[in-house]
């Protein structure tokens, strides 16, 4: 049949309708065993609402909404999300700004009104089936015909709409196949379609374009889609319609469709496929936060970032789900450690203790240019090229030296693991606790203590008397060597300490026998070494770059070290006097050597009130103790772009809702945050994150506030460690009394001695 064109008024801007559209952001493919069950279940409904399905096109691009009566929205609604898990119903009419580079969900306004084609021309036709009151349309061929149906709308161009509507007014009872004399016996599916509920339906194709031709034929090409669910007798007509049915989304009641519920999928074109055209790519799929991780105004909530499917919406982890600690995981570049930065400042702000290890120097210096006025004089920046530096000591102040020595031969184990031998164990063993005992002493005297007899005589003599069976007995052992067998058996250990030695600024930060700072400030919260504020935060700049990677290795495992040190200090306080402390480490695999087992000292920590932050690139850089620690213990993860393997092991910890190509295909800046929310795993969701706030100074402000408060000049602490050396004037019975370094000793007169012999 031929159609006339019908070119139309502009509709007034109310609702003709009468019914709320709301945009249907479906999953891809959608499950076409479900979508036979949300029909099936929409039929079901109480008081039978109005729908009507549409797909529509514009440009190239595809959108599915659905029209629903007020009065039913929320059910509907309810239906839909428990029949068909990803699917989200928003609001098109809600105007959303966005800035940055976002993943966009598509969310139009035009979606919002009953006349979403805007062009010259417009042609409307019905689309009719014949018998289908006891003869079903095609049900296997529900991929083909959607397939045609979205090539067709995805070759509309600039200027032109096509609208493909299907309008489901009376609901249609199971019946049975009328059987009697003279009537044939039905197919099984024609019997198993009748058992089946359905709606009386009415199928309408609206086109726009510059000219009346290309709207007719635009027309034509769409139902010429649909003609691959014809089975005999069934045959497809167009019949004329117009735009004003098209905008009223007019129900049926001339002639109606009879269809049941599986064979209304076919004329959907939902994507039942991937691949479709004018469907955009599945992945990443965009999962929308549960209610449960939406961020409240809670206290020391922590903002992961805004939700891709809700804009506007972000999402947090509180600060008692954030002591279970937080994996971040993604390659340089997609904006880790923005998110770092953004977590260790709501940390700053919440009132807490803060630790943060960085590598490269670029996350300290955004902390350290945005901390709040008020918390620079409580914050401590430890530099590997600091000219006046801020010192560190593992071996002095601790209440139990023996761990402190313990804490610090576990980290150079670990460090040199590959060269690490028996004899080299025992020696460095009775070395620190020779000098851990003694209370003043730092990592740079081992060198001297194993080379230098008279210095060692001054250090060990009262160890021996305190503990002979045990420090007395290897001195012993030790002082009986001859020079070369000495010699032979401390090389490898001195090897290992020169990174120490060599490097002036690495040395003035082990080398302060009696720094100015002490990590068990940020967990007591009392007045710093150096006196005033107590300091709350740690900037821990590695500087792996000037140092290398070997010292800055050592350096960054010694303040994890000394940070767990502390927190085990703390073990008798009762829960609620533990002022949380968060310790945030970039590049973990370099620089976490906690003692025993992993998993049982995160869980340790997290009762000591220390929650981790642990950042890296990807898994195959975790050796397998500390991959299976993190992966079972760190309860909340933030994965950004992943690879192959990474997002497989990844994708299986979701529950089946992602899949290895979600991860992979995630763009810069998008994450999913599979996070707790009161001690309860989460689904994931996608966010993206969002960029740091203008800074409010130069980063160097803070370093040299914490230079002044909290650092030693070079010169001053390289002529205390020159001071160590013991000179031919002293004397015995200075070492006898346990005085490190040089005692002066004033030379005798040659000729009084005489004259009083």
């Amino acid at each position: 049949m031929t159609l006339v064109p019908v070119k139309t008024a502009p509709l007034p801007a109310r609702s003709v309708s009468g019914l709320v559209w709301r945009q249907l952001v479906l999953p891809v493919p959608v499950d076409e065993a479900r979508m036979r069950s949300v029909v099936a279940a929409l039929a079901a409904l109480p008081g039978s609402p109005h729908l009507a399905f549409e797909v529509l096109a514009r440009a190239g691009r595809v959108w599915w909404r659905l029209g629903v009566e007020p009065w039913a929205l929320r059910s509907v609604q309810a239906l839909l999300l428990a029949h068909l898990p990803g699917v989200r119903l928003v609001d098109p009419g809600i105007h959303v700004v966005r800035t940055g580079q976002q993943l966009a969900v598509p969310r139009e306004a035009f979606l919002a009104t009953d006349t979403p084609a805007t062009a010259p021309a417009a042609t409307v036709a019905a689309v009719r089936f014949s018998h289908t009151m006891l003869h079903p349309l095609r049900t296997d061929r529900t991929e083909a015909v959607t397939r045609s149906l979205l090539a067709v709308l995805a070759a509309t161009g600039k200027g032109e709409t096509v609208r493909l509507q299907v309008v489901c007014g009376r609901r249609l009872p199971p019946r049975r196949y009328p059987t009697g004399e003279g009537m044939k016996t039905p197919s099984r599916q024609v019997t198993a379609s009748l058992e089946e509920p359905g709606f009386h339906v009415a199928v309408r194709i609206g086109a726009s374009a510059a000219s009346p031709s290309r709207a007719h034929w635009l027309v034509s090409q769409t139902a010429a889609s649909l003609k691959g669910l014809e089975l005999p007798p069934v045959r497809l007509r167009l019949w004329r319609s117009t735009p004003g049915a098209l905008a009223s989304a007019r129900s049926p009641w001339l002639l109606p469709l009879h269809l049941r519920a599986s064979e209304l999928p076919g004329l959907l074109a939902w994507p039942v496929a991937e691949g479709l055209p004018g469907v955009a790519s599945p992945h990443p799929a965009v999962l929308a936060p549960s209610e449960a991780i939406h961020t409240a105004t809670a206290p020391g909530r922590r903002i992961i970032g805004e939700s891709v499917s809700d804009p506007g919406t972000l999402v947090g982890l509180s600060g008692e789900d954030s002591l279970r600690h937080l994996h971040l995981i993604g390659p340089t570049g997609v904006g880790k450690s923005t998110l770092m930065a953004h977590l260790a400042l709501a940390d700053i702000h919440a009132g807490h203790a803060v630790v943060v290890i960085d590598p490269k120097g670029d996350l300290v210096a955004d902390i350290a240019a945005r901390i709040p006025e008020p918390v620079l004089d409580e914050t401590v920046v430890l530099s590997g090229k600091d000219p006046q530096p801020v010192g560190i000591n593992p071996l002095a102040g601790s209440r139990d030296p023996d761990l402190a020595a313990d804490l610090l031969l576990g980290v150079l184990h670990s460090l040199y693991a590959d060269s690490w031998g028996p004899r080299t164990h025992d020696i460095l063993h009775a070395s620190l606790l020779t000098l851990a005992r003694r209370g003043d002493a730092s990592l740079v005297m081992v060198p001297l203590l194993l080379t230098n007899p008279g210095f060692r005589r001054s250090i060990t003599g009262q160890q021996a008397k305190r503990d002979p069976l045990g420090l007395g007995a290897f001195w012993a052992w030790y002082e009986a060597l001859s020079d070369g067998e000495r010699q032979q058996a401390i090389s490898p250990l001195l090897n290992k300490l020169r990174p120490i030695l060599l490097r002036p600024q690495l040395r003035a930060i082990f080398g302060q026998r009696r720094p100015r700072f002490s990590f068990t400030d940020l967990f007591t919260h009392t007045p710093g070494q150096g006196g005033g504020k107590p300091p709350r935060v740690v900037l821990v700049n590695l500087a792996k770059g000037a140092l290398g990677a070997e010292a800055a290795q050592l350096l960054g495992s010694v303040v994890v070290s000394l940070v767990w040190q502390a927190a085990l200090g703390r073990a008798a306080l009762q829960a609620f006097g533990r002022r949380p402390v968060m310790l945030h480490i970039d590049e973990v695999q370099d620089y976490l050597r906690l003692p025993g087992d992993l998993g049982d000292a995160l869980a340790q920590a997290r009762g000591l009130g220390m929650g981790l932050t642990l950042a890296h690139q990807h898994l195959a850089q975790l050796p397998p103790a500390l991959k299976a620690g993190i992966l079972a213990n760190a309860r909340s993860r933030v994965a950004f772009t992943l690879t192959g393997d990474d997002a497989g092991v990844l994708a299986k910890r979701s529950n089946g809702l992602l899949t290895p190509a979600d991860y992979q295909q995630l763009p810069a800046f998008h994450a999913y945050a599979h996070l707790l929310a009161g001690g309860d795993l989460q689904p994931p969701a996608l966010v993206h994150t969002t960029p740091l706030t203008p800074a409010l100074r130069h980063p160097n402000e803070a370093a040299l506030i914490s230079r002044r408060s909290y650092g030693q000049a070079l010169t001053d602490i390289e002529a205390d460690l020159t001071a160590l050396i013991p000179s031919p004037y002293s004397t015995s019975e200075a070492r006898g009394a346990g005085v490190i370094g040089r005692v002066h000793r004033t030379p005798t007169n040659p000729d009084q001695e005489g004259a009083a012999s």
